[in-house]
């Protein structure tokens, strides 16, 4: 399964994360940004009520000129820690009574009968007129410690961040586990998805969902039986023709036309002897698994040498090679193959003898030339397989091999390599039907030099592999 450098589930995290911190931060801000214009607010709401509660105490002290009470208002208002400093100014702004840290009157902006504010260091100072029938008749100063302002606006602040941040690490944490939740459905459809790439169709959902991955889940349970079926339907076809036509046909589906192209390969025939007598005092069961048992180990030989059983003619098996995939090599393999098959019978016949089984014998001959490979048939029902002269050959000259014999026409002597990979001893020239001139035949006798290693080989291996398990 390739590996995956960024998972879904992180990124859809991420993003959330991302989405979310960034409205919490802007929403925080806000929250501080409101928060402190409602400090300032109440800071001024709370000097603004002070010094209207002052300047109407102080109203009749003014008329009076009573100068004990302002004293009095002076030193009860000191005593608050907030309050910095107060002071009260006659009309001419001249200091009455005063108390704490003050400014110059001359700093604050005239501002009629509103309140004027003034901040200096860390102090916050406000002025109020004292006013008697629409008449300013003197001052009210007070000065605050903004410290404590700030302070306030300070642990509004922390509280918020706070807040914030508790909010933010939650997010992640949910965030997190949200898209691993989420994210679990488009797991599940990639690991389905890999192992039906490799080939393991039984993947199934058993989940049932209502939203889109429940239909994208339904698509692939479906998706998967009918590659389920198709394999079994390209494992039935290899079963019928060989696996190299069957690979041919599927490879081309769209270009399956009658017709074909004339190749130079070789044909193999192994013809059973004496079918007709057996057929008729054998039971049918019992005669179709003896032919069964051989034909296994007629078309195991062919593969070796990269050849297929074209088709199964009642009692004679057909051999190609050569076709659908060409090679150079198709007559020594076709001629190898025919003496592997000749050692297998052999083999066999005499571990069915001395188990009181019946034996049986074959035709075998083989013939390489021109011959015409395609599909044959009609549109309604086709098979591909090789016909001409050179195959007919073949098939006439199996009558003429006795007993497990491996016959060639003398043509194939003349192919490249062949007199030096075989012996061959020469047998009787025999008229057959289609040939003007009589046909020269050899008896296939033994193989040297490479071609011996290499058949006796390919018997070890089938002798180990199937042989040994009776």
């Amino acid at each position: 399964m390739r590996k995956v450098n960024f998972p879904y589930a992180y990124k859809l995290a991420i993003s959330m994360i991302v989405l979310i911190v960034t409205g919490m931060l802007a929403l925080g801000a806000l929250i501080i940004r409101d928060q402190n214009q409602l400090l300032e607010k109440q800071m001024y709401s709370y000097a603004d009520i002070l010094i209207r509660q002052l300047a109407t105490s102080a109203t009749e002290s003014y008329l009076t000129s009573d100068t004990l009470d302002l004293d009095v208002l002076v030193k009860n208002l000191s005593r608050h820690t907030e309050i910095q400093g107060i002071a009260f100014y006659s009309d001419e702004k001249q200091p009455i009574s005063s108390k704490g840290i003050l400014p110059s009157i001359n700093r604050f902006s005239d501002m009629g009968k509103q309140i004027s504010s003034l901040q200096w260091d860390n102090n916050l100072s406000f002025m109020g007129h004292v006013v008697y029938d629409n008449v300013t008749i003197g001052y009210v100063v007070l000065t605050f410690d903004q410290s404590l302002f700030t302070q306030a606006r300070i642990k509004t602040m922390y509280t918020i961040i706070l807040t914030t941040v508790v909010l933010i690490i939650l997010t992640i944490l949910f965030a997190f586990f949200l898209g691993k939740r989420l994210s679990r459905p488009i797991e599940e459809l990639v690991t389905a998805s890999d192992a039906i790439s490799r080939g393991n169709y039984k993947v199934r959902f058993d989940e049932r969902r209502n939203d889109e991955f429940g239909i994208l889940m339904e698509s692939l349970n479906v998706m998967a039986d009918g590659l389920l079926k198709k394999e079994s339907v390209e494992k039935a076809f290899s079963r019928y023709v060989s696996p190299q036509v069957a690979q041919e046909v599927l490879n081309n589906l769209e270009s399956i036309n009658l017709g074909g192209q004339q190749i130079d390969a070789s044909v193999l025939f192994v013809d059973m002897i004496g079918f007709t007598e057996m057929s008729k005092t054998m039971e049918p069961g019992k005669l179709t698994q003896i032919l069964n048992e051989y034909f296994s180990y007629i078309a195991q030989a062919g593969q070796i040498y990269s050849g297929h059983v074209d088709k199964y003619i009642g009692d004679c098996v057909m051999l190609v090679f050569g076709v659908p995939e060409q090679s150079e090599h198709h007559t020594f393999q076709a001629i190898s193959c025919a003496l592997l098959i000749q050692r297998l019978i052999t083999t066999l016949n005499i571990q069915r003898d001395k188990a009181g089984q019946p034996i049986i014998n074959f035709h075998i001959a083989v013939n390489s030339g021109l011959m015409l490979a395609g599909n044959m048939g009609s549109q309604q029902r086709m098979e591909y397989t090789v016909i001409g002269d050179a195959v007919n050959l073949a098939s006439r000259i199996a009558s003429c091999a006795h007993n497990n014999e491996v016959i060639i026409p003398d043509t194939m002597l003349k192919r490249q390599g062949i007199r030096e990979q075989f012996t061959f001893r020469k047998k009787d020239c025999m008229n057959l039907r289609g040939h003007e001139e009589p046909v020269s035949l050899y008896q296939v006798t033994g193989c040297i030099n490479k071609a011996q290693n290499h058949l006796t080989k390919n018997m070890e291996k089938l002798i180990n592999h199937d042989f040994k398990k009776k």
